[in-house]
């Protein structure tokens, strides 16, 4: 058993280059630039609601699965079986690919609740999965532990998102949260107490996010468009605004030369509250997306209207 968890010398045969272009394809969809312009698209154009809330797992997942990577700090596979030369030094154990994958796709199979979403995001995860074993990035165990810990986040978060508490009809209350379990993680971190660089940025960004959606929703009240030309202009037109935006936020870093960590947490707020209002605000402006009518207030209960 512990041969076949961690042995991958069965994959070496099967590679091919036209296995090995798919198997890149499928990775790049767990690797952060890929996520963060999902889930920033699936706002503006499909359902603010949806990806706020895959926006909340992803982070978490993050954080969870980054904090647990350095708690076992288990090696990756040997280099002479590895074509991923994106992964650095970071550890195997759980993989972030695998447990990312179940968050997000999974996830969305079950906002659908339609048996072709269950079948084609079932199929998107394990693709994912699978290209990890592929290319030598993950042993087989790495793979599984990171599909458990996925699929527990996405139970324990189906079973409390409908939840009435009274302390979420305040975002302070959230706010707070985030910022207590930020710096819980990053001074119990367990490599050397040294936390990624991207742990306050994951905190800003949900920090942000849930700022920009409660001011959003007081001011605009956007939704997608139901017509389709008007999303992909929508799509194209936020992509641009948002790299601009990360353009702008590396110049100032350049410039300035805050401190590291601080200016993680900052860069991660300012952009998860360009995300929620200031691109639907211009998206409403060029008539991208519908927006509520004027002298209707939306409701601003635990966390406004993607209950």
């Amino acid at each position: 058993m512990t041969d076949l968890l961690h042995n991958l010398d069965w994959v070496l045969p099967l590679r091919t280059p036209a296995l090995t272009s798919l198997a890149f394809g499928l990775s790049w969809l767990g690797y952060s630039t890929f996520i963060m312009f999902f889930m920033a698209v699936g706002y503006w154009t499909w359902s603010k609601a949806i990806f706020f809330r895959v926006m909340l797992l992803v982070a978490f997942s993050a954080v969870l699965n980054a904090y647990v990577k350095d708690l076992f700090q288990d090696p990756r596979p040997p280099l002479s079986i590895r074509l991923d030369d994106l992964v650095g030094t970071s550890y195997g154990l759980p993989s972030g690919h695998a447990q990312l994958a179940v968050v997000i796709w999974m996830w969305l199979a079950y906002e659908l609740k339609r048996k072709w979403a269950w079948v084609l995001c079932a199929l998107i995860a394990l693709g994912v999965m699978l290209s990890r074993l592929y290319l030598g990035a993950h042993d087989v165990e790495d793979v599984l532990a990171g599909a458990v810990l996925g699929s527990l986040t996405l139970v324990a978060f189906a079973r409390i998102k409908d939840r009435k508490w009274s302390w979420q009809d305040d975002p302070v209350y959230s706010l707070a949260l985030i910022a207590l379990v930020t710096a819980a993680a990053m001074i119990t971190w367990p490599d050397k107490g040294i936390a990624p660089v991207y742990v306050p940025t994951l905190a800003g960004w949900m920090a942000g996010g849930i700022v920009g959606l409660r001011c959003e929703e007081r001011v605009l009240g956007f939704s997608a468009s139901p017509i389709w030309w008007r999303k992909a202009l929508a799509a194209v037109i936020g992509a641009v605004a948002f790299i601009a935006l990360q353009k702008i936020l590396k110049l100032a870093g350049a410039s300035l030369n805050p401190p590291p960590l601080a200016w993680e947490a900052v860069k991660g707020l300012i952009a998860g509250f360009f995300i929620a209002l200031p691109v639907p605000w211009m998206l409403a402006k060029l008539q991208l997306v519908a927006k509520r009518p004027s002298g209707q207030l939306g409701r601003m209960g635990k966390y406004s209207s993607v209950t």
